[in-house]
C-alpha cells in the first residue's frame, strides 16, 4: 500500500495577522555534516509547509565563486564582502545564485567551487558576512534553513532545531549517487567518501564556530531511515511543538 504524503500547511503570518493567531516569523534550523541530506530535506520540509527555503551552503559557494574568480586571493575576498555584487534569491523550495545579472546556481555546485568552500567558510570575516545575510533572509519570513551551525551560532533562538546526521559511509554513498545521476562518470565512491570525511575534519575542529548540536536540537540520525521517513520524523515534530500546534491548519 502506497503511503499517504503528510503535508501539513503551517500560517503565514501575513495570512493570521488580523486574526492576532500569528504575529512573528517562525525559524527552523536543519544544521549537520556533510551529505547528511540537509539540503534535500530542508526543501521538502518547506514544500510541506508552506516555508521559504534558505540555503546558506549557497551564500558560502557564492563567495567561494568570487574567491576562484580572482584567482584565490583572500585579501581581495575581503574587500568585497561589504560590496559585492551577489545576489540570493531564496522561495519555498527555490535557491537561485546570481553574480551581477548572471545566473550562477549552477556553476556554484560545480567540483571547483565544491573542493574549496571549506577554505573560505574558515575565514572569519566570510562567516559574518554570510551569517548577516542569513538574519537579513530571515525577517518578516516563516523559513527552513540548513547549515552547520545555524542552531548554536546564528540562530541560537531558533524556534525548532534539528541537526541531521547518518553514518559517513551512508552519506558517502548519497553524495556518489547524488554525482551520478548528474552524470558523473568519472567520479569514485572512495574519492566522495575520502571528501566527505575531509569536510567532516575541517568542519568539527575549525577554531570558529565548529560543527556541533546545539543542546536543544533534535537529532535525526537518518543512516538506516528512507527519505520519506526522515521528513515524516520532523513534520511531526513541528507539528507538535507548543509554539505552533495551536495554529496549524488540520
Amino acid at each position: 500500500m502506497q503511503k499517504k504524503e503528510i503535508r501539513h500547511k503551517l500560517p503565514n503570518i501575513f495570512d493570521n495577522a488580523a486574526s492576532g493567531k500569528w504575529n512573528r516569523s517562525l525559524i527552523i534550523v536543519i544544521d549537520g555534516p556533510a551529505g547528511a541530506g540537509k539540503s534535500t530535506t530542508a526543501k521538502e520540509i518547506a514544500r510541506r509547509t508552506g516555508f521559504d527555503y534558505v540555503d546558506s551552503g549557497a551564500i558560502y559557494r557564492g563567495f567561494t565563486y568570487l574567491y576562484l574568480l580572482h584567482d584565490g586571493d583572500r585579501s581581495r575576498l575581503l574587500k568585497l564582502l561589504d560590496d559585492h555584487d551577489l545576489r540570493f534569491d531564496f522561495h519555498v523550495t527555490d535557491a537561485r545564485v546570481f553574480h551581477g545579472e548572471r545566473e550562477i546556481t549552477e556553476e556554484i555546485r560545480s567540483d571547483r567551487v565544491n573542493d574549496r568552500v571549506s577554505e573560505v567558510a574558515v575565514m572569519a570575516e566570510v562567516r559574518d558576512a554570510v551569517h548577516q545575510i542569513l538574519r537579513g533572509e530571515s525577517l518578516g519570513r516563516n523559513v527552513v534553513l540548513e547549515g552547520r551551525d545555524l542552531g548554536t551560532v546564528v540562530f541560537p533562538d531558533a524556534d525548532i532545531k534539528f541537526f541531521l546526521t547518518a553514518d559517513p559511509a551512508a552519506r558517502a554513498r548519497r553524495r556518489y549517487d547524488e554525482r551520478i545521476g548528474k552524470g558523473e562518470a568519472n567520479i569514485s565512491l572512495d574519492e566522495v567518501r575520502k571528501n566527505v570525511e575531509k569536510r567532516d575534519r575541517i568542519d568539527s575542529t575549525r577554531d570558529i564556530a565548529p560543527l556541533k548540536k546545539a543542546d536543544d536540537a533534535v537529532e535525526i540520525d537518518s543512516t538506516f531511515l528512507t527519505f520519506e521517513e526522515q521528513v515524516t520524523r520532523i513534520l511531526e515534530y513541528i507539528r507538535n511543538t507548543p509554539v505552533i500546534k495551536n495554529v496549524i491548519k488540520k
